[in-house]
């Protein structure tokens, strides 16, 4: 986390009210987090933190994209990424995670580090499932590659090639009985 001393916020000095923080995040920031799904991506990070007597306030707005394979083709595609919200950090005896808006920080510290959030949201921010707007965008020889290997006609292939085991037959009745 040594790497990641730049997103430390010092709020221990800094009167209430309102204090704004702009992170650049790049290649390096991802790496420093470790075992990253994000490897490529840039990202402007703007954080507004407003502090109060007995709690700090943290908004955050993440723009950017990050470099990502389609989940169609496997060719590579640019994401483009983007989150706003807000998390809450209270003073207690200890660290806690009260949920996942509220961050229980000892009385004792003197600074938050921001970046495990940040990472965070921009993961939370991206799809599930990545691919390409434009199917033409798509690696035309792999989807015709994954359209010969698809399940419909490889099983097709398979079955007037062998003789299928009469128990997988079974339950190949049964599979085709719950998909009507």
């Amino acid at each position: 986390m040594n790497k990641l001393k730049d997103y430390n916020i010092a709020f221990k000095g800094l009167k209430d009210g309102k204090h704004d923080f702009h992170y650049k995040i790049e290649q390096p920031f991802f790496e420093a987090i470790g075992n990253s799904v994000i490897e490529v991506g840039t990202f402007d990070v703007d954080v507004v933190m407003d502090k109060k007597s007995q709690m700090l306030q943290f908004d955050f707005n993440i723009k950017g994209e990050a470099e990502t394979v389609c989940d169609n083709c496997l060719g590579k595609m640019t994401l483009p990424v983007s989150y706003q919200g807000r998390m809450y950090v209270k003073f207690g005896i200890m660290y806690d995670e009260a949920s996942d808006e509220i961050i229980i920080l000892p009385h004792e510290e003197n600074e938050f580090n921001v970046a495990q959030l940040i990472y965070e949201f921009i993961v939370v921010s991206m799809p599930l499932r990545s691919v390409h707007e434009d199917p033409e965008d798509c690696d035309p020889e792999m989807i015709s590659k994954l359209e010969e290997f698809s399940s419909d006609n490889h099983g097709q292939d398979i079955e007037s090639k062998e003789e299928i085991d009469p128990r997988w037959e079974a339950l190949k009745k049964l599979k085709d009985n719950n998909s009507n």
